[in-house]
């Protein structure tokens, strides 16, 4: 499997400058100092789990799918099977569908 590099301090600079927050509102949403941002965060390559978590639900954007290679294959596939039953007096109609989930998408067959 391959994981990308992602630099996430720079793209953490990057997406607060491109959604102009200032730094100041940023570290009180962070839980840090506005005079530390730059070295805690944006001077760092890697960050925290839980400190990636709380800037992703800030942007809500999902930060850690920035590790998933685009040229992965569906590694989150699943089936599931669905029957629909609809009955109507006495007819009745009956419908499986086989329902596959994987990445970015979703199938019905």
């Amino acid at each position: 499997m391959k994981i990308n590099d992602v630099n996430l301090g720079e793209f953490v600079f990057n997406l607060l400058t491109a959604r102009g927050v200032s730094q100041k509102q940023f570290a009180e949403k962070m839980g840090i100092k506005p005079q530390n941002v730059k070295r805690d965060i944006f001077e760092k390559k890697s960050l925290d789990t839980d400190l990636l978590r709380r800037i992703s639900e800030y942007f809500d954007v999902n930060l850690f799918e920035l590790f998933i290679s685009d040229n992965q294959n569906d590694y989150t596939k699943k089936d599931f099977k669905a029957t629909v039953i609809i009955e109507l007096g006495e007819q009745k109609a009956e419908k499986t569908f086989t329902v596959c989930v994987g990445k970015n998408k979703v199938e019905i067959k």
